[in-house]
């Protein structure tokens, strides 16, 4: 479902929370819901005050300053003002504005927020398996829904949805506390290792009733039909329908609205349950990883633990060497025993071995050469000067070769050429393709000349002549391209 703009406007029931007078705010609205509590929904200022004088930072609270904060409170829609008539003596009581004070139900909800909030970290969650036993059975009985009455049906819907709901929250409130910061710095604690096996055989349990029961629920689900479904959800909807709400809660699309809730809720539970990548999957797998986290946090300990004592042990041997040494030059090849050789350097030359033998000794190897250089910015590498190479012999028999290969090209281009003409679609022989090149940039450049003439790269003169426009075919030794039928026209004798 798209987002509405006026689903995004800002919540005036929640500034009191945040305002700058909220500690007389979040008092007057928890005096309200105490009193809710206790069925006394409605409350005049002079009750009102008489309750918060009861706290000790209250006492210098004035009756103007109250007033100010309920008109404050009506205005961002906290509080509903009713009119008292049954105090009002004289016509100045009641420009005094007597008034009776009452919750609105957003205000009752977001004190239940904040009062959530506050024992956010005192609740303690559970993996309960007993949810999914209800979950199970409610399904079985949405078989038998036809034969039960409407108010039943709502029941049923609501008991199913909250265990959902309950499954769903507990779950990952559970499994959130073993990702945060104080579970890593619990789980490297001592006390962690009594707690180990407790905790593991607490989710094992969890994971083994998970598997069973949602089998069993997803292939209760799966086995419904379309029709089946919608038959369900038709009886749901007109449950809700059957209820009664107040005039200004129904929205112009409020029914469609609650069909598409029924249809969410269902499609929730298909997909938590159904599906290689269903939500039921996924919890084994993030409880499997805890699992796994545990084992292997409780296994680190016990192997520090375990180093601890043994590396004192170690310790106090060596010590106790240390202490029976008879000079110091004993205690030195002590320390060269246990500790290593001080002060030493390795180096380690990137070069072929001559052998791979792991039982050679790097000692019968022979020695690796490495060149050491200064580490400073003005040094430079010493050139070794040499002469220029002569190689006029090379470039001459190049040269040649390349003369050799103009020689060829010209003889070859002069066997088309007859009696000062060439005419291309007189050609019989074949044309390669290094000649055909030649006498397309003949015609291309006698084209672009503005009198028609043009020069051969030896020397020649020649002109364009074209037969219309018609075309003619150019067989080419790779091919045949077809072209303006044209002749060139050399002058002289050149061209011979």
């Amino acid at each position: 479902m798209a987002l509405q703009a006026d689903l995004l406007e800002s919540i005036p029931q929640t500034r009191y929370l945040s305002a700058d007078s909220y500690v007389f705010y979040r008092a007057i609205m928890r005096t309200f819901y105490l009193e809710y509590q206790k069925m006394h929904y409605q409350l005049d200022k002079d009750t009102i005050l008489v309750l918060l004088h009861k706290a000790p930072f209250f006492v210098d609270y004035t009756v103007e300053q109250l007033i100010s904060d309920l008109d404050q409170l009506v205005r961002w829609k906290n509080l509903t003002p009713i009119q008292d008539p049954h105090k009002v003596y004289t016509i100045a009581d009641f420009k005094n504005r007597q008034f009776q004070y009452m919750m609105t139900e957003a205000a009752l909800e977001v004190e239940r927020m904040t009062i959530t909030l506050e024992n956010l970290y005192t609740q303690t969650t559970g993996l309960s398996s007993s949810v999914f036993r209800r979950i199970q059975a409610a399904l079985h009985t949405a078989e038998h829904l036809e034969e039960m009455p409407l108010k039943e049906i709502g029941e049923w819907w609501q008991e199913l949805q909250e265990d959902f709901r309950r499954l769903r929250r507990n779950h990952q409130d559970y499994l959130r506390e073993f990702y945060g910061p104080n579970a890593e710095k619990q789980m490297k604690s001592a006390e962690f290792i009594a707690y180990k096996q407790h905790l593991i055989r607490y989710l094992e349990e969890f994971i083994q009733d998970l598997q069973s029961s949602a089998s069993q629920i997803g292939a209760l689900l799966e086995s419904f039909t379309e029709d089946q479904v919608n038959r369900i959800l038709t009886l749901v909807y007109k449950s809700e329908l059957e209820i009664p709400r107040p005039h200004a809660d129904q929205t112009p699309l409020w029914q469609k609205e609650l069909w598409q809730k029924e249809q969410g809720v269902w499609q929730s539970l298909m997909g938590w349950f159904t599906g290689k990548d269903s939500t039921a999957r996924q919890v084994m797998d993030v409880t499997n990883e805890v699992i796994r986290r545990v084992v292997q946090n409780a296994a680190i300990l016990v192997q520090i633990q375990n180093m601890g004592v043994s590396n004192k042990a170690e310790l106090r041997h060596l010590l106790a060497l240390f202490a029976e040494a008879g000079s110091i030059e004993e205690a030195h090849r002590l320390s060269a025993l246990v500790f290593g050789a001080q002060q030493c350097r390795h180096f380690t030359v990137n070069t072929e071995r001559e052998t791979e033998r792991i039982d050679l000794s790097t000692y019968e190897e022979p020695p690796m050469d490495y060149a050491l250089r200064p580490r400073t910015r003005t040094y430079k590498p010493r050139m070794d000067r040499s002469g220029f190479a002569d190689k006029s012999a090379e470039k001459a028999a190049q040269k040649e070769k390349i003369l050799a290969e103009e020689r060829q090209l010209r003889e070859k281009i002069m066997r088309y050429i007859q009696d000062g003409k060439l005419d291309f679609s007189a050609l019989s022989d074949p044309v390669p393709p290094e000649v055909r090149t030649v006498f397309l940039s003949w015609v291309a450049m006698a084209n672009l000349a503005p009198d028609g003439y043009g020069h051969t790269q030896y020397g020649q003169r020649f002109s364009l002549q074209k037969r219309g426009n018609s075309t003619c075919s150019l067989v080419c030794t790779d091919g045949t391209l077809t072209m303006p039928d044209c002749i060139l026209i050399f002058e002289g004798n050149e061209y011979v």
